[in-house]
This record gives C-alpha cells, structure tokens and sequence, in this order.
C-alpha cells in the first residue's frame, strides 16, 4: 500500500475511534435465553400459534406440557419422550444444541389401538432451532 494511503486510512480509523465509534465493526453474538413455554394439547392439537416453535442454538427451553387425553410427547432428534395422563402436566428442560427443523409429535393413545404409531400423522408443531 502507497505510504500516504496507509497514512488516511489510519487517520480515518483513528476519527471514528476518538467521535466513540470502533475502527472496525466486531459481529455481536446475541445472548443465551431461557425460552419457556406452555404447551396445551387438546384432542392432540396446540393452537395455531404454538405450531411453530422458533429458538436458537445454546438456548435453554423449558416446557409445561399438558394434554386432556393420555399420549406420548416426542421430540425428533432431541430423543425427548413426555408421557402424560389426562389431565396431567409434565415440564421439561433442553438445551437447543442442534440447528434445523425438528418435528414434535403427539403419539395419543388411540394410536396404538389403531396400529397407527403417528409417525405419518402431521406433527403437532415444528421447532426451529437457528445457528447463534
């Protein structure tokens, strides 16, 4: 670099350092947040607005789950099992350690008198778990 280029762009760095503002701009990594929620299943459906569950990575979740039928919470991925009565209500604690979209399922117990397991039945809601 020609030595009065390098002089301006030290200068210019040094300007924007002494008005409060850095020479260079450093990424800002948001900070890790507990995320919790409250899940109703009701005849194994969440409201429309809990259909889709968006976290980052490194984030810690907590779930009050509660179901007025009996079935089984399943996480994709996660490998989180919620096995909940009529009218029980579990809470559980995860890390968001992987990116992507997993699938939450409901799996009722009349799944498996009917021979159908759930796991081609549409998931109960989507977590989406984006990088930090």
């Amino acid at each position: 670099m020609h030595p009065s280029l390098a002089k301006s762009a030290l200068l210019g760095c040094m300007g924007l350092f002494l008005l409060g503002a850095p020479p260079f701009a450093l990424a800002q990594t948001p900070e890790k947040v507990e995320v919790a929620l409250t899940l109703p299943i009701v005849d194994g459906t969440l409201p429309k607005e809990l259909r889709l569950i968006k976290t980052r990575k490194g984030d810690k979740l907590r779930w009050r789950i509660s179901s007025n039928t009996a079935g089984t919470l399943h996480l994709h991925a996660y490998r989180l099992i919620a096995p909940l009565q009529a009218g029980q209500t579990k809470e559980i604690e995860f890390e968001a350690f992987a990116t992507g979209r997993f699938r939450l399922e409901w799996h009722g117990e009349h799944d498996k008198s009917s021979g159908n397991a759930g796991h081609h039945a549409p998931p109960l809601a989507i977590l989406e778990v984006l990088p930090r």
